[in-house]
């Protein structure tokens, strides 16, 4: 079940770097469940959870999964995310001046019959390894 779940989570990688929503669609329960950072809210609906992915396709960013642990029907991911923006107050066609926007998101991705049912996003790595309930053995390719 481990290998389904990871195989779900990498084909909606691919899908989101497509750009291709109604892929993500399919792979997303009706009420899915998504839980940001340091909130206790929930953001349940398939429609709500598009429209914000919908937001992250149009703001053209670079996502690399680096680690996807599959656990039974969960899987431990960690990815980079990056975004070079011109900067607003130069108005040459060929502008060098940008601004970039790093960044990593850890989660918690549950899946259940082929299709994620909840997301638990974490500030780190390591917190979502202690979600899970395991032990990261190489933290030195966690940071």
């Amino acid at each position: 079940m481990s290998h389904e779940s990871v195989d779900l989570l990498l084909r909606g990688y691919r899908a989101f770097v497509a750009g291709d929503l109604a892929a993500l669609e399919a792979m997303l329960d009706p009420d899915v469940e998504w839980v940001a950072a340091g909130e206790e809210a929930v953001l349940v609906s398939r429609d709500r959870v598009l429209a914000v992915l919908a937001e992250r396709v149009a703001e053209d960013y670079h996502v690399t999964v680096d680690r996807a642990i599959g656990l039974a029907d969960r899987v431990v991911v960690s990815m980079r995310f990056s975004r070079s923006e011109a900067d607003p107050t130069d108005e040459r066609p060929l502008q060098s001046r940008r601004s970039f926007l790093l960044g990593r998101w850890a989660g918690l991705v549950h899946t259940r019959g082929g299709r994620v049912v909840r997301v638990e996003e974490y500030p780190h790595l390591e917190a979502a390894f202690a979600a899970a309930g395991i032990q990261d053995d190489h933290p030195e390719a966690s940071h």
